[in-house]
């Protein structure tokens, strides 16, 4: 890998897989131009971005674990993301029409496999979830308001007028 072009490529694919905490290893090759952008412009909403690159210079950068999914292809796409989550909605959404072919994945240093990340894209975002703990917490309290109510509604009711 002499040429300086792969050596900026290399640099620059390791520096952005050293900073992101998962990765999504997929094959983009059914993909048409028009899809791509749209792929990457969803990525980029949901804070994770596409980085396609030739696989020599892939298995530089990915972990161990990674480079056993960088097979028997010329390139390569990684999807890298500080939310795993959002990250694995979008790239889930287009394996389902069969566009792209996940191949596995890092999550948090451990590498998780396709059913993983499907797995994944089916859980609810981060504010549902929130919005549940919410309702898990309260739901004692707000059961205990009703029983207190409805013992002042019976003592009312059984006191005498005056």
């Amino acid at each position: 890998m002499p040429n300086f072009i792969n050596q900026m490529m290399l640099a620059e694919v390791k520096t952005l897989v050293d900073a992101s905490p998962s990765l999504i290893v997929l094959d983009p090759a059914k993909l048409n131009s028009a899809q791509t952008l749209k792929l990457r412009a969803d990525l980029r909403a949901a804070g994770a971005q596409l980085k396609v690159a030739k696989v020599a210079i892939l298995e530089r950068c990915v972990p161990e674990g990674a480079k056993a999914m960088l097979n028997n292809k010329s390139t390569i796409g990684l999807v890298l993301a500080k939310d795993m989550l959002s990250a694995a909605k979008v790239v889930a959404e287009l394996a389902k029409d069969d566009k792209i072919t996940l191949k596995g994945g890092v999550m948090d240093g451990k590498v998780v496999d396709t059913a993983s990340i499907k797995r994944l894209a089916e859980l609810p975002d981060q504010l549902t979830l929130r919005g549940m703990l919410v309702n898990i917490l309260a739901a004692p309290l707000t059961g205990m308001a009703r029983v207190i109510a409805e013992i002042h509604k019976k003592k009312a009711g059984d006191a005498p007028a005056a």
